[in-house]
């Protein structure tokens, strides 16, 4: 049985829905023993509820009891807790495992709301749960007030989501659902023209415009080319605020290199050999020498349908792309390309409403003194959202010169689904050994140790978080 400890966050089972309360442990200096502390609110009104406790009270007011005039048994908070659940993970299992289906069960609700005695019942008949562990654990949830909160009327007991986790619901199903008009307006298009260049043509299209809806407005979104790189792009994303374009005609553009921050690939579908075409032209441009900057860009595909049935199947043709020996018929032998500088993979490849494989530079082994090396990631929706399409537009963002608080705004609307419980990220594949260091680098970029390596790849993903700003990494960058 559960005994609270110094610092602990805790109910007593005891307590009613509507009375429970988070408690805390806490000592007294005076006699060394363990007590429960907990708000009190003052209350204007003999008949207020709860709820409007907490809009008419004048102040709060912390009560402290001995821990033994709180009558057990006792149980923890999970949410609140910030030791390790060493001695308690029975409780934990039962508290995680009846969580994730009251979970499931109120985003199934349009209003987030549900009779608390339809929770009991559906957890008893349909999940086996004890019927006292299922009332324990619905009041933590309402004790910890974070997710959850606790309603009712003259007949019944409800519990229904937070504001906050509404709005946050919310904000995931919009950005989840961007994926839906890009969906429509593709199958529109399949069914009325049979021409596929023309069907082509008109999905790089409509990408564009929802990208220009969404990243800051610095920033174009064209079609075009790269100075002194006489292959087209599909999509090129350029800062149009400091740099104009050489040549500029409708959607078609031509721009330096330093304006370019992202080039995307587009498929209608994405075979093995359209794939590769695409990893063979990002690599061939970023060559030392011909295109590498001193900030990485987003190099991303984008396929509106594969004949690719897993996420691990295109990550595991991205790694051997990397790593596997190729026959070079230009020389006429055998070579690996490998990435010879940070940040030269591919960034990510995304499949409407299907896959999302993406680079994210990791510890090796999970360890804090391993070396920095990039690994394929996969994420994916447990509600079959299509959280890809978001994922895609915030690995984007993260590659754009945008302010502090633009980028803070963004990473919580984006973070919002892919820190979710419904989404699952999965490491798909390594497309380095655990001992890899980059053997080229632009003037100060690295000294080519790990240590160095590791330092530059934290102030890169510093600058994609917004915490600097890219005037800030080009000074520090070209210093002398």
């Amino acid at each position: 049985m559960y005994n609270p400890e110094f610092k602990d966050f805790f109910i007593s089972s005891k307590d009613s829905y509507e009375d429970v309360r988070m408690l805390q442990a806490v000592e007294d200096k005076s006699d060394k023993e363990l007590y429960a502390a907990y708000l009190k609110y003052a209350v204007k009104g003999k008949k207020a509820t709860k709820t409007q406790k907490e809009v008419k009270s004048e102040k709060a007011a912390i009560v402290k009891k001995k821990l033994s005039e709180i009558e057990p048994p006792y149980f923890p908070s999970f949410f609140l807790r910030r030791k390790n659940i060493k001695g308690l993970e029975k409780e934990y299992q039962t508290y995680h495992r009846i969580y994730l289906v009251i979970d499931e069960l109120l985003y199934k609700q349009q209003d987030y709301k549900l009779k608390i005695e339809e929770i009991e019942n559906y957890l008893v008949s349909e999940k086996n749960e004890d019927i006292t562990d299922i009332q324990t654990i619905i009041k933590v949830l309402i004790a910890e007030k974070l997710i959850f909160e606790y309603k009712k009327d003259k007949n019944n007991e409800y519990l229904c989501y937070s504001n906050l986790k509404a709005d946050s619901e919310k904000s995931t199903i919009y950005y989840g659902s961007l994926a839906e008009e890009l969906r429509v307006k593709s199958e529109k298009i399949s069914l009325l023209v049979s021409h596929g260049q023309t069907v082509g043509n008109y999905r790089e299209y409509i990408l564009r415009e929802m990208l220009r809806k969404y990243i800051p407005s610095k920033y174009k979104v064209a079609t075009g080319f790269i100075e002194g790189i006489g292959r087209q792009i599909d999509i090129l994303i350029y800062d149009s605020l400091n740099h104009a374009p050489t040549f500029i005609e409708g959607e078609l553009v031509v721009v330096k290199k330093e304006a370019v921050r992202g080039i995307i690939e587009v498929k209608s579908n994405l075979i093995t050999a359209k794939l590769k075409e695409a990893l063979d032209f990002f690599y061939s441009i970023t060559y030392p020498g011909i295109f590498n900057p001193d900030i990485p860009i987003f190099k991303g595909i984008f396929s509106f349908d594969t004949t690719y049935t897993d996420s691990n199947s295109i990550a595991n043709y991205i790694k051997d792309f990397y790593t596997k020996p190729y026959f070079n018929e230009e020389v006429q032998e055998n070579m690996t390309r490998g990435l010879v500088c940070l940040f030269r993979e591919i960034s990510c490849v995304t499949v409407l409403n299907k896959f999302c494989v993406f680079s994210q530079y990791m510890s090796a082994k999970g360890g804090e003194d391993d070396n920095f090396i990039p690994k394929l990631l996969s994420i994916s929706d447990k509600r079959n959202l299509d959280v890809q399409t978001a994922m895609f537009l915030s690995l984007l963002f993260d590659y754009l010169d945008v302010d502090y608080y633009g980028k803070k705004s963004s990473m919580s609307s984006f973070s919002r689904i892919y820190n979710s419980k419904k989404v699952n990220i999965n490491i798909e594949a390594n497309l380095v050994a655990d001992d890899w260091t980059p053997n080229s680098a632009s003037k100060n970029e690295h000294d080519f140790t790990a240590k160095s390596v590791k330092e530059r790849i934290e102030k890169i993903h510093s600058w994609f978080n917004g915490e600097i700003s890219t005037t800030d990494y080009l000074k520090e960058l070209h210093k002398e």
